[in-house]
Order: structure tokens, then C-alpha cells, then sequence
């Protein structure tokens, strides 16, 4: 059965463990990236971004991104700061390419 992960900070990361998930601990930026290749190395299906990392996905250096696997999923914030409703972008963004990706159009925000 394939793995799904959770790459973030260790306190936002490890209560997922509880749930089964693969935790990947990063305390920065490149060490999120390299979390993320070594989860699709290790045959994980799905990963989820805390919303720090989030902005990992939408990059367009990151080669997996095209792949079927791993998804990328940005998790969401609960707080309502400035900096969340820019991850909630970001978020929103990936779920609206990904279902155009899938269906074709957006059927979804029908912008």
C-alpha cells in the first residue's frame, strides 16, 4: 500500500503520525525540498505541505510536479493573519489547476 506523508516543522508535523502518515521534519526551505523527493522516492502517493512550505509546490524548478505521483496537497491554515490568506491563495490556486488538470475545465471556482 503507498504512503501518505506530511512534510513540515516538527510541532505541526508530528501530530499526524498519530493518523498512520509518514512525517518528513524540515526546518527550512531546502530541507522541505529535500523532504519532498525523498517522500516520492519512497513510493509515498500523496504528501501534504504545511502551509509554510506550501509555496514548494508551485515551483517551477521542483520536477515532480508533473508527475502522477506524488500529489502535492498544501495543507490549510486556521489563523486568520495576513500571511495565511497567501497560503490559502496558494492553495487554491494548486486545487484549481489540478482539477482543470483532471476534468479539463474548472468545475470548481468557474472563474
Amino acid at each position: 500500500m503507498a504512503e501518505i506523508a506530511v512534510i513540515g516543522k516538527r510541532e505541526e508535523a508530528l501530530c499526524y503520525l498519530a493518523a498512520g502518515f509518514t512525517v518528513y521534519e524540515a526546518g527550512d526551505a531546502e530541507s522541505a525540498r529535500n523532504a519532498l523527493r525523498q517522500s516520492a522516492l519512497d513510493g509515498c502517493a500523496a504528501v501534504f505541505l504545511t502551509s509554510e512550505y506550501s509555496f514548494i509546490a508551485l515551483e517551477d524548478e521542483f520536477s515532480l510536479s508533473e508527475a502522477l505521483t506524488p500529489a502535492i496537497i498544501p495543507l490549510p491554515t486556521v489563523s486568520g493573519d495576513n500571511k495565511s490568506a497567501e497560503v490559502r491563495d496558494v492553495g487554491t490556486s494548486l486545487l484549481k489547476k489540478y482539477v482543470e488538470r483532471a476534468v479539463g475545465a474548472d468545475i470548481i471556482f468557474r472563474d
